[in-house]
């Protein structure tokens, strides 16, 4: 063989070596916090689509129950490398458990108080005299939360242990019943039972749900495993988000024999409205939420733990394996080294240029001194929600806030202080929305919010609640001995036409509250 065949023949061999090389798929079991259903739906589609094996992965998932082993002790007995638990797995971190948390797929929870409409509780404050079947602590925590945060007396309830069976609240045995959002209504509107959901996000108190975790010696020892299984289980959820007649269809034949098709087609629509696909990144996890769902933990006396939990959150940003590819690598780089590094030199302009071409784009559209958006910001985002709202015919309201008289705290105590209150103000507002909420502020001291999926009684409790937080708070900037009270007018409409439309009935009603006395509620009333 001449020197030049060798040659060729050399080089062929090196570029089909990784080819070669076969690697058997890594077997992993997730478990799975509860029966099989669209709830998981993600994770069977990534295995039967095939998109665990593509990315070198073979996976048993194994359901759970109200008998089965808890998810976080099948990662620590190694029953299971995955799991699906709740939020309440932050718990587990900070009490010492070697866990770690992937991605949350559901970005608010739908776990409701459930009550039959003919005992007439529709607000937490109807609760009292009453009973009430719950979850076990911590699964109950949005709820426990939710009672602590209105100010209901434990002493004013009598709460009994979950039955896991809607028909003790058919039956009038208990009143209101701990259930999903995703579930137990669709039995109640099989059987044409009228019925109220007391939802603990309409109050502010918003968790994390089926968040995917994993043991900590994994993501620690092989990132990559850890990596693959994320790609790969987000890759199942964004497709059974895209195909949920295909996913019900699967998971009818294949998992769920029990439910009917209705069914998985009911709570498909409930899981996206959990998940916000079109709103939120599926999965995405802010640790600044985290820190928040753990303090209410510890504030409900469920950890005494104050561990921080920096180190909860997996990130795939670990090196990554390039065993397979040094040799190929290593004869390439002579060859493309000068490329590479103009290449790498114009990359880092272009990357910089784009970075602060979106600093400049989220500047334009959100308000400095409160980091929510400005009207122009809302404007987009509005017509963006409004249009979703009106291709799944859902309702959506409209409302105007203004702060009363805010123009004597100036006058009284200086722009600071009266910034420090628009800061405080706009984070207990956001506190009382919902995930999904536009909150904006348009002016000074006005403020609009768009409640997507939200009628008008519904809307009508929102500012009713958020006038009593705003009313009750005290406002205490550094400097100011005596702590500064302030009351909110709201204008509020049921948007029916277009959102300039909608927002001029919200502007008037808001203008009857301020011309009646103010520190009140308005909602448009059109003339006859």
């Amino acid at each position: 063989m001449n020197a030049k065949a060798w040659l060729t023949h050399f080089s062929l061999v090196l570029l089909l070596l990784p080819f070669s090389i076969v690697h058997a798929l890594d077997e992993v079991t997730l478990q799975l916090r509860w029966y099989d259903q669209f709830q998981f739906a993600g994770y069977y589609m990534a295995k039967e689509k095939g998109f665990y094996e593509q990315n070198g992965i073979k996976v048993k998932i194994k359901p759970g129950g109200k008998d089965a082993l808890n998810v976080v002790q099948a990662l620590i007995q190694n029953e299971a490398q995955f799991a699906v638990s709740n939020s309440a797995v932050v718990i587990n971190y900070m009490e010492g458990e070697p866990i770690m948390a992937i991605a949350a797929i559901g970005q608010t929870s739908p776990i409701v108080w459930i009550t039959l409409a003919s005992k007439k509780i529709r607000i937490p404050q109807d609760l009292p005299g009453h009973t009430l079947m719950s979850f076990p602590r911590p699964a109950n925590a949005e709820l426990s939360a939710l009672l602590n945060q209105e100010g209901i007396p434990p002493d004013s309830i009598k709460i009994i242990p979950t039955s896991f069976d809607i028909n003790d609240l058919i039956n009038g045995k208990v009143d209101a019943y701990n259930g999903y959002s995703s579930n137990e209504p669709f039995y109640l509107k099989q059987q044409n039972i009228d019925f109220h959901l007391i939802k603990p996000r309409d109050y502010g108190i918003n968790f994390y749900s089926d968040v995917l975790i994993t043991q900590k010696n994994i993501a620690n020892n092989n990132p990559d495993l850890v990596k693959r299984f994320k790609n790969a289980s987000l890759q199942g959820w964004q497709y059974a988000m895209d195909n949920v007649d295909e996913s019900v269809e699967i998971i009818s034949k294949k998992y769920a024999q029990n439910k009917s098709k209705e069914h998985l087609i009911y709570e498909a629509e409930k899981i996206r409205e959990s998940i916000l696909p079109e709103l939120v990144e599926i999965g995405h996890m802010n640790p600044g939420r985290w820190q928040h769902i753990a303090k209410i933990y510890k504030d409900l006396a469920m950890t005494n733990s104050s561990k921080d939990i920096k180190d909860f959150i997996f990130t795939d940003k670990q090196p990554k394996d390039y065993t397979y590819l040094i040799l190929i690598t290593t004869i390439s780089a002579i060859a493309l080294g000068i490329f590479a590094f103009a290449a790498y030199h114009f990359r880092r302009i272009s990357l910089a240029l784009k970075a602060s071409n979106q600093e400049l784009a989220c500047l334009a559209i959100s308000d400095p001194l409160t980091g929510i958006m400005n009207r122009r910001g809302f404007i987009e985002n509005a017509e963006r929600l409004l249009s979703l709202e009106q291709r799944e015919k859902k309702t959506a309201c409209l409302m105007i806030l203004d702060i009363d008289f805010f123009k004597k705290i100036n006058d009284k105590h200086g722009h600071q202080v009266g910034d420090f209150c628009l800061i405080e103000f706009t984070e207990i507002v956001q506190s009382c929305c919902r995930l999904h909420d536009l909150v904006a502020r348009i002016g000074g001291e006005e403020f609009v919010i768009l409640l997507g999926d939200c009628d008008t009684e519904q809307a009508r409790e929102k500012a009713s609640y958020i006038i009593k937080r705003i009313r009750k708070h005290n406002f205490k900037p550094n400097g100011v001995t005596t702590p500064i009270h302030i009351t909110v007018s709201i204008g509020l409409t049921e948007v029916k036409g277009n959102l300039m439309q909608a927002w001029q009935q919200a502007d008037e009603a808001l203008y009857t509250v301020k011309n009646s006395g103010r520190d009140g509620l308005q909602i448009f009333m059109p003339a006859l």
